[in-house]
Order: structure tokens, then sequence, then C-alpha cells
């Protein structure tokens, strides 16, 4: 794994040099939101648009700001396009918006507002709003899940609000409370296995609240729970396996687990990196099934952390992916973003922004990166084919060996 210092000194590596900067779609500034139907949904601020390979990139509409009146003033002096320009040298970028494609509508959150739109993003109607003790996003880019002709969104309060994960029965118009619970400070997604049928969701955060579990009649049955090792942002399902990252900025090592569906007791470590792991995406390629996960570059502390625990991410967000064919045991580093430094790194008390990678996939198109707030590459998204990462075993190094746990 190239090292934190030599990243820092130079530019955003790729595996075999710049080789996939060819891939850069004609969209920048933007956040990357779903695929669905050969289509990627992606908001640049609060514009929406759509890329296809046939015609490139395509503006839908715009959505509304969080609020109303006073509310939306105060949303718009905070994060309207200005503000992000005249901040960016200070603090970083930031986003406060979240799209995912649904059957027949799209959806999407501002702030602590959720909307739905039923005509391609032209126009929009709120259908929620999350609890006030929400983050800027409203919720994780995770949050959102089809299963079974339903949708379902995980609120990500920072509260005292109980963690609750809500469920619509018409593609978004209305929503109920599905799961309600105390025992966790909140959950970061729910996903729909499309090998075993079940529905799955990860909470966090301190070693009690840490959990992946299934969803089934209206409550969160925890598969593991009780350490960091079974604290998750997203997962990755293959035939044999699942598959995440432990989001855990004070861990002296990441580790990358397996956990086998014929064993589902505990997870096994099958690689280590040097940052939290958000973000995962699946891919199917020449009959193996592939992995990609994305750190975080994080900044501040974890209010979870046991006493005298700090930050000990690095200032790069990496792309790690892996294989059936290692059964996840040997992991490729595809790309790593060094964070953009701005002045407020160097300035005490001023707050900056981390840095992440957003992931999507689709077996036809690829693998698409999508680096934000990093000093190069921001906001591009780059595709990568398929055929790219089935010869990754023969161009690129392992990372880090992997150790059983």
């Amino acid at each position: 794994m190239t090292s934190t210092e030599e990243l820092c000194a130079g530019e955003v590596r790729w595996f075999g040099g710049h080789g996939l900067r060819g891939g850069r779609l004609d969209v920048d500034r933007a956040r990357i939101g779903g695929i669905r139907d050969g289509r990627l949904y992606c908001t640049r601020g609060r514009t929406v648009g759509v890329w296809t390979p046939s015609d490139g990139y395509a503006r839908l509409g715009r959505l509304p700001t969080s609020g109303d009146g006073i509310a939306d003033v105060r949303f718009r002096l905070r994060n309207g396009a200005l503000t992000k320009r005249l901040l960016r040298p200070v603090v970083g970028s930031w986003t406060t918006t979240n799209l995912w494609p649904l059957r027949d509508a799209l959806l999407a959150t501002v702030g602590r507002r959720v909307f739905r739109s039923s005509d391609r993003g032209r126009s929009w109607d709120p259908v929620r709003r999350l609890p006030s003790s929400s983050g800027p996003m409203g919720v994780l880019p995770t949050s959102v899940g089809l299963h079974d002709g339903a949708v379902y969104l995980a609120e990500y309060t920072l509260g005292d609000d109980p963690a609750r994960i809500l469920r619509s029965e018409d593609d978004g118009r209305s929503w109920e409370t599905y799961v309600e619970t105390t025992a966790v400070r909140h959950f970061h997604g729910v996903f729909s296995d499309p090998y075993g049928g079940d529905l799955w969701a990860t909470s966090g955060d301190a070693d009690d609240e840490s959990a992946v579990g299934r969803l089934a009649d209206g409550r969160f049955v925890r598969v593991g729970e009780g350490s960091q090792r079974w604290r998750a942002v997203e997962l990755s399902f293959t035939p044999s396996s699942v598959v995440w990252g432990m989001d855990c900025s004070y861990a002296a090592d990441v580790e990358l687990l397996r956990l086998r569906r014929e064993d589902l007791s505990a997870p096994e470590t099958v690689g280590r990196t040097d940052a939290s792991v958000y973000y995962t995406a699946t891919l199917p390629v020449d009959g193996e099934v592939w992995v990609a996960v994305a750190t975080a570059a994080e900044v501040g502390t974890d209010s979870t952390a046991p006493a005298g625990r700090g930050n000990r991410s690095g200032d790069v967000a990496r792309v790690l992916v892996a294989s059936s064919a290692s059964a996840y045991e040997e992991w490729y580093e595809l790309a790593a973003f060094p964070r953009r430094r701005p002045l407020g790194s160097i300035a005490p008390g001023v707050p900056t922004a981390s840095a992440y990678v957003f992931l999507a996939a689709d077996e036809r198109m690829g693998l698409f990166v999508n680096p934000f707030n990093t000093r190069t590459d921001h906001g591009s998204v780059i595709r990568v084919p398929p055929e790219q990462l089935s010869r990754l075993p023969d161009e690129a190094p392992t990372v880090r060996a992997s150790a059983s746990g």
C-alpha cells in the first residue's frame, strides 16, 4: 500500500499509473447517487442529473431547499453555492444532498427533508421531515434500500432520538416507522441481499451499539454485535459471504471482514487498511464476484471513542478491491486520493471536512469511483470497466497481507 507521506507529497495514484483517467465522465463537482436501468444518477449541489453511456450527462432538475421561510434563508446562507465557494479554501467541500433511484421515482434528501419526484427529477414534493438531530446530509448515502416491493429508509440521528428505520409501501410517497429502538445510537444503512433474500441493516457506534443484522417483522435481529468489528456502514453480498470493513477512526488496524454464510457466528479478517471503511460495491466479472471498499480520510474525533483513543485516520481515501477467486483474501489498491488540506487545517478550532470516495457498480458499465473533497479529482466520476478489474491480479501488487481472526 502506498504510504500516506508519499501520496500527500504527490497526486492521486491509480494502479498501473494514471491509465484509468480515460474513464473519467463528462461531469464534475458531482456526487453519484445510484444506478437503475443503465442510468447513473447524480447531484451537483442541488442540481439533479443523469449519465448514460450513449448520451453522456444531462441535467434533470433542481432540488428544493430543506426549509420554509426563515429556515430556507438559513439553509441558503449556510449551504448555498456562494457560501461553499467562499469557504472551500478554508474548510474544504461538504454536501447536504443524497439521491436514490426507486422503481418509478427518485428519492432525495436535502438537509433534514426528504423529497420525491415522479417526473424524473423535474419537480419535487416533500414527503418526510427528518429528526432535528439528523446530520448535515439528513441521512447517509447507504440509508435507502429496496426490498420485496417496499422502500426502507434508515434515519441517522446524532442526539437522543430513538434509532428508526422507516418503510414505504407506495414507492416513497408515505412513510411509517418499521423499526424503533434505543439500543443503538443510529442505523447506518439498509441492504437487500440478492442471494439470501433477506433485508439487512448496520448500526453503531459504541461497542455495544455496533451490530450487523437482519430486519424481520419490525425487529432488528442482530447476527453479531459488541465490538468495532461489527461496526459497519455498508455491506457487500456475494454468493458465499457478506463482506464489510470496520467503521472505526480510532482503531490501530481497520479490518476488512468476511462473514461466511454457512457460519454467521464470527467474521474472519481477510485484509487490513489504515482508515474507516464507509462505502462498498459488488460487481460480477467473468464468473467471479468483485467487491470494492472505500475508506475515508476523516477529521475530528469520534465522540463515542474510549477515553484517550484519538483519530488515527490518515490523509488518504482509498479504493480497495478483491474477488471471489481469492475468497476475498487478496486485496488490490485501485486508487488513493489525498484529502484536500484547507487553510483551516492549520488553524486550531476551525472545523474542516473529511474526504470520501463514493462508489456505484453496474454489471455492464463497471465500477464508478467518485472522490469527494480530495486534493485532485474532487467531484469527478471515473468509470472502471469490468475488464480492467479482471486484469488486476496480473498487473497490480496486493496490499497488506490478510490475517485470520
